[in-house]
Formats: structure tokens, C-alpha cells, sequence
């Protein structure tokens, strides 16, 4: 196993199919498009190794330690090792150069990387295709991922340590053991368990091949991915938290909405019975103001007093209290203004809020007693229907 063996295995698997590099990515198709229209014929290599290479030279420039330096050793004499093909590992480069030439906000890393690969891809002939690919991506605003994601190979699956030579390829790695590049590999798994199973291979091959004098504290490696998981706990308990939170505001939120419209319907209602009722009060008070009764008219105060009857009827059966106390007012006030305000007509007035008031009294259902709860004998009741008839 090498150190570029390693690497891969840690930061890019790859993708076993093209589709899913170019699903749902306008950006990547782009790339697919310019590669096949302006790329050499035939192809060095297939698409979907095209695409992984480029990939894990993206992320493998965010981890790298000393970004910009030695470009032409450590990435294309490496990458044309790797291919077994000088134009493949140029092909590959380009695409890496366009992709972070692209970039809005490039990491520090890649601003190295595009700064000092400018100098080897002049120094080399087919760098062409990585214009064109700018040219493309700037014309349909296409751009990189802010953030090319690490794809690390599950832990089950990592190359077991058989010897000191597999010792020193972690060691190299690891840039001799560095406590920050050892947490930044650690960080590429989500468990504790895979970052615990992780860091035993790392303290495996520390104690084979380990400076003394190397300051990595793997204790409290240890105690990081303890914390990590407490930390994990607690935002996981406050997203419970909030999303309870969120889901009861909803709740709260959607009874008071049912409850404000069920309010805004009754208040329409109400308003609708109050208009009803001053319609009909209004309606009772012009028949009353066309009477035009006078001191001279007091002969007809039978057929008046029918009138009122009539009308007060229709108050007693359907005004509320309110309404029908508003109408005996103004009743007390239309028969004094036309004076026939007499004994009559001030007890039929008195009467109907009195009545109003007993409507709407809750009924109270009376139970009648049979003849055997008062102890009276059915032969002893007369018939009074049948003693009439037979007199």
C-alpha cells in the first residue's frame, strides 16, 4: 500500500456510475458536454474515471498541508503513476484547474493551488481545454460546489496494517503524526464508533514507527470523540426540543386561526340578528307613525290596541331581551308623543319584556305521576267525556 493509495482510500472512493455525478447537477453536465465536444479524440480514459480523478484532487487539495508547493512532484508525476498516462493526468488537471478557477469563494488551498498550477500548465502543451471549460461555465453561469465533499471509504474496509512499511505509509499520511491532520481525518466519519476504529489504526502505527518526540495526544483524541458525541446528544435533544416547540406553535397557531374564524362567523351572525331586529323594529314604528293618531281618534283605541297586540306578539316570539325592552320604550314613547298612552295600552307594553324573559327560560321537563304512584284506583276515575254523553 502507498501513501497515494491511502489517501484515496481516506478522502474520494468515487462513484461506481456516471449517472451520479451528473444527476441533478447542471454543473457537472456542462463539464460532460465541453469534455466531449472540445476534449482529445479519443478519450485517454473513460468519463466516470475522468470525473472521479478530478474530484479527488478537489478535495485532496483542501487537505493538503502544504498547498501550492511542489506541484508538478506531488500531483502530476503522482496522478501520471497512478494512470499510467501522462495525457490522462494533464486531462485530469485541467478539469481540476477549471473547476477551481470557477469558484466564487475558493478556500485559501485552492487560491494556492489555481495561483502556482498556472505555471506547470504553461509549461505543458494541451491546457487549452481548461479555457474552453471556463469559457462554458462563466457563459451559463455555472458554478462549482462551494465545498467539495469528502466520500472516505467505510472503516470496515480499510487495508488491515501488515508491517512497518504499512506503518509509515500512515505516518506519511498523517504528516508524522499530526495531531491537527489526525482530527481532520477523524472528522470525515460521522460515529464514534467508525472515528474510534479509525484512530486505532493511526495509534497502531504510531507505536511502530512514532517519533517520541512527537507531540500527538492521543488521549485526548479519545476524549475529542467522547465530546463529539455528548455534543451530537444535545444538539440532537435540541432539535427535538425545538421541532416539539415548532409543532405545538402550529398547533397553537391553527386552533387560534379556527377559533378567530369560528369568532369573525359569530360576529357576522350577531350582527345579521341585530340588523334583523332593528329592520323589524324600524318596520313596527312606521306603521305606528302612519296611525297619525290624534286626541280625536280615541274611539278606535279597541282596533289600536289589537294593532299592538299584533305587533307585540311578534316581539315576544322573536326580539331578545335588549330588542324587546328597546321596542316597549320606544312604544312608551310613540303613545305619549300621539296621546293614547291610557290604563291598556300601558299594560300591554308592560308585558312583553316580562314575556320575553320567561321564553327563554331553560324548560324543565315535569314528570306526571301514574295512578299508582298516588295510589289511586283507574276504576274509581269518572270519564267525564262518557258521563256528558250519557246525560
Amino acid at each position: 500500500m502507498t501513501a497515494s493509495e491511502l489517501q484515496r482510500i481516506l478522502l474520494y472512493r468515487g462513484h461506481d456510475d456516471m449517472a451520479d455525478y451528473l444527476r441533478n447537477s447542471p454543473f457537472n453536465r456542462c463539464i460532460y458536454n465541453v469534455i466531449l465536444r472540445h476534449g482529445p479524440k479519443p478519450l485517454p480514459l473513460d468519463m466516470l474515471t475522468l470525473f472521479n480523478e478530478a474530484y479527488y484532487q478537489c478535495v485532496r487539495i483542501n487537505y493538503d498541508p502544504m498547498p501550492g508547493t511542489d506541484l508538478s512532484t506531488r500531483y502530476v508525476q503522482e496522478e501520471t503513476l497512478w494512470l499510467n498516462s501522462s495525457q490522462s493526468a494533464h486531462l485530469v488537471f485541467n478539469i481540476v484547474w477549471g473547476m477551481l478557477r470557477c469558484k466564487k469563494e475558493a478556500t485559501f488551498n485552492e487560491e494556492c493551488f489555481v495561483n502556482q498550477f498556472f505555471r506547470v500548465m504553461e509549461d505543458n502543451s494541451g491546457h487549452e481545454l481548461a479555457y474552453v471549460l471556463i469559457k462554458y461555465m462563466a457563459g451559463d453561469r455555472m458554478f462549482p460546489p462551494k465545498y467539495f465533499q469528502p466520500m472516505p471509504t467505510p472503516v470496515e474496509e480499510l487495508p488491515l496494517i501488515t508491517g512497518k512499511q504499512d506503518c509509515l505509509v500512515w505516518r506519511e499520511v498523517t504528516n508524522n503524526f499530526s495531531q491537527k491532520t489526525i482530527e481532520r481525518y477523524l472528522e470525515l466519519y460521522e460515529t464514534p464508533e467508525e472515528q474510534t476504529t479509525l484512530l486505532s489504526f493511526i495509534e497502531g502505527a504510531f507505536g511502530e514507527v512514532g517519533d517520541k518526540n512527537c507531540r500527538v495526544n492521543f488521549t485526548k483524541l479519545h476524549k475529542g470523540i467522547i465530546a463529539n458525541v455528548y455534543h451530537k446528544m444535545a444538539e440532537q435533544e435540541a432539535s427535538y426540543k425545538e421541532g416539539m416547540d415548532l409543532s405545538y406553535k402550529e398547533q397553537l397557531g391553527q386552533l387560534k386561526l379556527k377559533y378567530r374564524d369560528l369568532e369573525e362567523s359569530l360576529e357576522c351572525r350577531i350582527k345579521e340578528i341585530e340588523s334583523q331586529h332593528q329592520s323589524e323594529l324600524w318596520e313596527l314604528r312606521v306603521k305606528l307613525e302612519e296611525m297619525e293618531l290624534d286626541k280625536n281618534k280615541r274611539g278606535k283605541s279597541k282596533a289600536l290596541l289589537f294593532t299592538f297586540t299584533e305587533m307585540t306578539d311578534i316581539v315576544k316570539k322573536r326580539f331578545s331581551k335588549a330588542g324587546a325592552e328597546e321596542f316597549s320604550n320606544m312604544l312608551y314613547n310613540l303613545a305619549t308623543k300621539h296621546g293614547y298612552l291610557d290604563e291598556e295600552f300601558s299594560k300591554a307594553i308592560d308585558e312583553i319584556v316580562p314575556a320575553v324573559i320567561e321564553r327563554d327560560k331553560p324548560k324543565q321537563t315535569v314528570q306526571i305521576p301514574t295512578a299508582h304512584q298516588v295510589n289511586i284506583n283507574p276504576k274509581q276515575v269518572t270519564n267525564t267525556y262518557t258521563d256528558e254523553k250519557k246525560e
